[in-house]
């Protein structure tokens, strides 16, 4: 008797849902009474990286109690959270932080909504003996997690290193990143199930100096993850996810490269490739201000409860 086939989910998010980009093209310019922008989201896409939860552990149980609530209609979604800095990149975080996080995922974790902790490293984070025996002291903190870290140094990526986060069930994202300094090439890694491509963009004339003041020169603003995927590098993309497949029972695929909207128009691209080219839901607001998604999509009914009713 044969086994039956083994789902493949391939889950395209975006770093968060509450961008001034997605503002702008993503939303209903006028939205219906008690409109929610993670709710209508999630119409469109199976996951979302929050990213909030890295600057502070101040949300709560309430927070992730509204997030499951808001996604209710897409039994496919799922919600990747990444870590406090504090045990990243300033390394101040207390048990009181553990606390808090672990009251914060409870929740996602209850309703079948967590994809898994994203542990994000700096460059600077390199392979070194102490660092391998902190990835291990979180390992065991976050034990009862899918655990997903991010090191950007290329000393981390080798055969050893590979067995080293494998035996400790540490899930080594695939990250890309302008081929700069000591960053590691785009990778396609996967093991105990899962896989995760994290798409950074590829601005290397930004990326050292990313911080410039705007116009009014009352606001900085970062152009380090402006960056537009064109088709070659997004059917590049597609053959790396392929590769997994018999890997991985789920592959997360998160783009980053937020300004102006490029992360979301290259999600509506790969979602199109990968589900064999056929069109894509994309909203008629967001169409309009894109055309280029025009020959992939199909424009969503206007009189849709959860859109724009012109």
């Amino acid at each position: 008797m044969e086994s039956p086939e083994r789902e493949n989910k391939i889950i395209i998010g975006m770093g968060g849902w509450e961008l001034p980009a997605f503002n702008q093209f993503f939303y209903p310019p006028r939205p219906r009474k008690g409109f929610r922008k993670l709710e209508f989201y999630s119409q469109f896409f199976d996951c979302v990286e929050v990213n909030s939860t890295f600057y502070n552990t101040s949300l709560s149980s309430v927070h992730t109690n509204r997030w499951v609530d808001d996604v209710a209609q897409n039994k496919n979604f799922l919600f990747t959270v990444k870590l406090f800095r504090g045990f990243t990149h300033t390394f101040e975080a207390t048990p009181g932080d553990v606390d808090s996080i672990h009251r914060m995922l409870r929740p996602l974790v209850d309703h079948g909504r967590f994809g898994g902790l994203v542990i994000q490293f700096p460059y600077l984070f390199t392979n070194r003996h102490e660092n391998r025996l902190y990835l291990l002291q979180l390992s065991k903190i976050f034990s009862p997690y899918r655990l997903f870290v991010e090191v950007r140094h290329r000393s981390w990526y080798s055969p050893f290193m590979n067995n080293f986060f494998q035996e400790n069930r540490l899930h080594l994202i695939n990250v890309d990143l302008p081929q700069i300094k000591q960053h590691p090439p785009l990778s396609s890694l996967s093991w105990c199930g899962a896989a995760f491509f994290r798409m950074m963009g590829r601005n290397c004339s930004s990326w050292k100096n990313p911080w410039r003041l705007e116009d009014d020169g009352r606001h900085v603003v970062s152009d380090r993850y402006h960056y537009y995927y064109n088709r070659q590098e997004l059917e590049h993309f597609q053959a790396l996810i392929e590769q997994v497949k018999s890997i991985a029972d789920t592959t997360f695929v998160i783009f980053h490269n937020d300004p102006e909207a490029n992360s979301l128009i290259n999600g509506f691209q790969l979602r199109h490739l990968l589900k064999h080219k056929q069109r894509v839901l994309v909203p008629q607001n967001f169409l309009r201000s894109f055309p280029v998604l025009k020959p992939i999509s199909s424009a969503v009914n206007v009189f849709h409860p959860l859109f724009s009713q012109g």
